[in-house]
């Protein structure tokens, strides 16, 4: 369902949820990995299944980026558990560099002309996500029951 979540708000939102300066709103889900590392491979499918009527869509956005969001999740969970904070802005690094090298490659654009605006965009979207993910955390563990973990994220 969080793949499908996270596909439906980036299709809302196309054609600036592909290019150079990407608005993919979506990405405001992504720190709940941080709690809720289960969903790390709904990201990896909620970005392929996004991607698919990318104008870039081939091995680039089917296969690097959906990769891309495995190793950031993975990463973001794992410094996450330090702090939530760190953890959303390591995940949006590697998905900005992810992006960067993609497009630069695509676009035959300067690397360095694009890291800066991508990166930027990834962790200001992952950083506003953390606040507004950790409630949905919390009722995910209310639903099951558990009540460790709730507090604010660090």
């Amino acid at each position: 369902m969080v793949g499908a979540a996270y596909a439906a708000l980036t299709l809302l939102v196309a054609p600036a949820s592909y290019g150079p300066l990407q608005l993919r709103f979506a990405e405001m889900l992504k720190p709940l990995v941080i709690w809720e590392p289960a969903l790390i491979p709904a990201f990896v499918i909620g970005n392929f299944l996004s991607n698919l009527p990318s104008p870039f869509v081939g091995p680039w956005e089917l296969l690097w980026m959906p990769l891309a969001n495995l190793v950031g999740g993975w990463a973001g969970w794992r410094v996450g558990r330090v702090n939530a904070y760190l953890g959303a802005t390591v995940y949006a690094v590697i998905i900005g560099a992810a992006v960067t090298t993609m497009l630069s490659v695509l676009l035959r654009a300067p690397f360095r002309a694009l890291i800066t605006p991508l990166i930027g965009s990834e962790v200001i979207l992952l950083i506003a996500g953390v606040p507004m993910m950790h409630p949905v955390h919390v009722a995910l563990q209310r639903l099951r029951g558990r009540t460790a973990g709730s507090a604010a994220p660090r």
